[in-house]
């Protein structure tokens, strides 16, 4: 089964990581087996879903919804396992240009 780097891209995601709520964003990048491209951009997505501490974490309310996206994907041959899974966050009021990793 072919393998795929899969880098997810959240926004909007409202929580309480050093105790005093905040509006973030992040990058994660995940390495997933999966028979197709589309396939593999769902386990993604559903990792990124599933992942406890994200879940723990998160305040949102349905009036103020998160959004996850996939920001690109692409077929690999080998993994890379000191960035799989590995979320790296930035305030959303911050410039982009200067996103920093708290992960």
């Amino acid at each position: 089964m072919p393998l795929f780097k899969v880098v997810m891209r959240g926004e909007n995601f409202l929580m309480n990581l050093t105790g005093e709520p905040e509006l973030l964003g992040f990058h994660v990048t995940y390495y997933v087996k999966a028979g197709e491209e589309a396939e593999a951009k769902r386990i993604a997505a559903i990792k990124v879903r599933k992942n406890r501490h994200l879940a723990g974490a998160l305040l949102n309310t349905p009036q103020n919804p998160n959004r996850l996206a996939c920001e690109s994907s692409e077929r690999v041959w080998f993994r890379r396992t000191a960035i799989d899974g590995r979320y790296d966050y930035w305030a959303m009021d911050a410039p982009e240009s200067m996103n920093g990793s708290t992960s």
